[in-house]
């Protein structure tokens, strides 16, 4: 076909759909070698409070960054929402499975318990909500890992050395399985605040793999920490 003076062929035309009318509005049109796609648009309830549970996570892992946290840190997340919570609350809780499996952690609405490593207010959306970064600790209520340094430890022990500074960590704890080597890398983070900094453990210049589960054979040893 000529238009103006220039002959337009079939593989230089381009075909757009658009939807309208009362109902139309919905739908967006898309069509490729005859056939037409209609995709509905329509943002429901569901949709909404995934979209805001995920404002939730964005701002803790905000947060994490400004900690200077890495991803092997395992920490528990603790909020408190602020004033008139709105869907904020209703979301948080129904939409808490995804908060949970994005942040790798748990999302607990509570008094935090345990090590804070940073706590700040956010607005997620309008709403006030105070989040609560916390380090976790052995689960066992009472349990004691980390010794006083008073005496001797009461059981297997180890010792651990970081900058000059050295602290005895129980190697059985009383009522809880033994130590692991990832428990005992997070025991060092608390014990010499090294929350945000890969840590390094090694025995006699060997590297400790954090791997090893069985520390048995480290009873009486002193493990040293760089950071």
């Amino acid at each position: 076909r000529e238009i103006c003076g220039h002959v337009i062929r079939f593989d230089e035309l381009h075909v757009g759909y658009e939807v309208k009318g009362a109902e139309g509005g919905q739908y967006a049109a898309a069509a490729e070698n005859n056939v037409l796609i209609l995709l509905d648009c329509t943002t429901d309830q569901d949709l909404m409070d995934e979209g805001l549970a995920r404002e939730v996570v964005n701002r803790v892992q905000k947060l994490r960054k400004k900690a200077k946290l890495v991803p092997t840190d395992k920490i528990s997340v603790y909020y408190t929402i602020k004033g008139k919570a709105g869907d904020l609350a209703r979301v948080v809780g129904s939409q808490k499975d995804l908060i949970e499996t994005s942040l790798k952690s748990s999302f607990l609405g509570e008094v935090p318990s345990g090590t804070t490593i940073i706590e700040e207010e956010v607005d997620v959306k309008g709403t006030k909500m105070v989040l609560t970064l916390v380090g976790d600790l052995p689960a066992t209520p009472g349990l004691v890992v980390q010794w006083p340094g008073s005496g001797r430890p009461s059981g297997p022990y180890l010792s651990v050395s970081y900058n000059g500074q050295t602290k005895d960590l129980l190697l059985a704890p009383s009522g809880a399985a033994p130590l692991t080597a990832t428990e005992l890398e997070m025991e060092v983070k608390i014990l010499f605040d090294l929350f945000g900094r890969n840590i390094s453990l090694s025995l006699d210049g060997s590297k400790l793999k954090i791997s090893e589960r069985d520390l048995s054979q480290l009873n009486g040893q002193t493990v040293t920490v760089s950071a």
